[in-house]
C-alpha cells in the first residue's frame, strides 16, 4: 500500500536513503516533512527499513551541528530533542529535522558513517537512493533523481 497525503499528515515519519558516496542518512518529517517518492511507494517497505535501521546498535561518535539548533530553554530541553538524532546519527547515518522555512536540516552526524555497501543485500536493494550531497541543509526539490 502506497503513503498517500493524509497518511503523511497525521503521521511524523523517520525515513532512510542512501547518498551520494554511498553514506545513509536518516529524515525525521516531525509532521509536514516532505517525503520522496520512492519512500512512499510501500508503507511496508518503509516498515521494514526503519525496523531495519531502528534494531542496528550504536556506538559511533556523534558531533552535534550546533549552527543548525534552536535556542532552547534549558539544557533538559536540548537534551530531549537532540535524543532520537543523536541516536541514529550513534549507528552511522546522518540524522536531519525537518526545518519551518521548507527541506531539511542536519543535526547529527556520525564520525564513522554506515555506508550502503555495508548494509545487507536485501536492505541495499529496498532502500530508496537519491542523488544527494549531503551538506547542512537539504532543500526538498534536491529529492529528485538525476
Amino acid at each position: 500500500m502506497e503513503m498517500h497525503d493524509e497518511f503523511l499528515e497525521i503521521n511524523d515519519l523517520d525515513w532512510f536513503t542512501s547518498c551520494r558516496g554511498g553514506v545513509i542518512a536518516h529524515f525525521a518529517t516531525g509532521g509536514p516533512g516532505v517525503v520522496p517518492d520512492d519512500v512512499r511507494q510501500s508503507i511496508s517497505r518503509y516498515e521494514e527499513i526503519y525496523d531495519y535501521f531502528y534494531s542496528r546498535p550504536g556506538g559511533v561518535d556523534v558531533e552535534i551541528v550546533e549552527a543548525n539548533l534552536v535556542e532552547f530553554a534549558d539544557e533538559a530541553q536540548r537534551a530531549r530533542y537532540l535524543k532520537s538524532f543523536v541516536e541514529m546519527a550513534g549507528r552511522g547515518l546522518f540524522s536531519h529535522d525537518a526545518s519551518e522555512q521548507g527541506g531539511y536540516k542536519l543535526i547529527a552526524k556520525p564520525k564513522s558513517a554506515l555506508k550502503l555497501v555495508d548494509l545487507p543485500k536485501l536492505m541495499q536493494s529496498s532502500i530508496c537512493k537519491l542523488p544527494l550531497e549531503l551538506t547542512d541543509w537539504i532543500r526538498c526539490d534536491d529529492f529528485t533523481k538525476d
